[in-house]
């Protein structure tokens, strides 16, 4: 039996999750909150729900900062960020914090009722482009100098000195448009979608 606690300020899309969540006998109670300051005044008062499914964008208090208060004052509570935003540093900041599963909003109410049962159960529910991300991150699979050509392992060191797209052009007398080409190549060779991917397949690397 869970008890549940949405923060979210999409108050219709709240209202929907809970009404359709409350059809399975699996959830005894679902509390609705459209922000954590708002979320953390029960809090004080001694409520402490299973699992707390989060976005992150919010009025006020960001799901991310919320992380960390609630490994303090609700520590048996666990949870789920349900979130618009993929990028590493989000799905990272918010692992790190204390969240223990990370799904995208557009899932569909199955699979969101699938996520937080799996956590109530012990699992660690993540969206597959989420999941990747992190293996990309923890275990990349290759090394750059098996995966790249030699103009666009120059690139990629040009991005590891923190040179600009415009500074990489100049430094090898190309065009900006051919780094963004060459920069689009590497991305999809290495499965990843940005810069701070990119950085951590290459420590990672260097680390072997």
């Amino acid at each position: 039996m869970i008890k549940l606690a949405i923060v979210e300020d999409d108050v219709e899309f709240s209202e929907l999750l809970r009404d359709y969540l409350l059809t399975d006998s699996t959830f005894t109670e679902i509390q609705l909150f459209e922000s954590v300051e708002n979320f953390l005044i029960p809090i004080e008062e001694g409520y402490c729900p299973h699992v707390v499914l989060q976005d992150i964008n919010l009025n006020g208090m960001s799901g991310l900062e919320a992380i960390s208060i609630y490994k303090k004052k609700i520590p048996q509570s666990k949870v789920l960020m349900n979130s618009v935003l993929q990028d590493s540093d989000s799905v990272f900041s918010a692992i790190c914090a204390g969240a223990l599963g990370y799904i995208e909003k557009g899932n569909s109410m199955e699979k969101v009722k699938e996520a937080i049962i799996t956590l109530h159960q012990g699992g660690s529910p993540m969206s597959p482009s989420i999941a990747r991300h992190v293996i990309n991150f923890f275990n990349p699979a290759k090394k750059f100098e098996e995966d790249l050509s030699p103009r666009e392992l120059e690139i990629v060191q040009g991005i590891l000195d923190g040179l600009s797209y415009k500074m990489i052009a100049e430094k090898h007398f190309v065009s900006l448009d051919t780094v963004r080409t060459h920069i689009s190549r590497i991305y999809r060779k290495l499965h990843i979608n940005s810069k701070g991917e990119l950085i951590a397949i290459y420590l990672g690397n260097t680390k072997k």
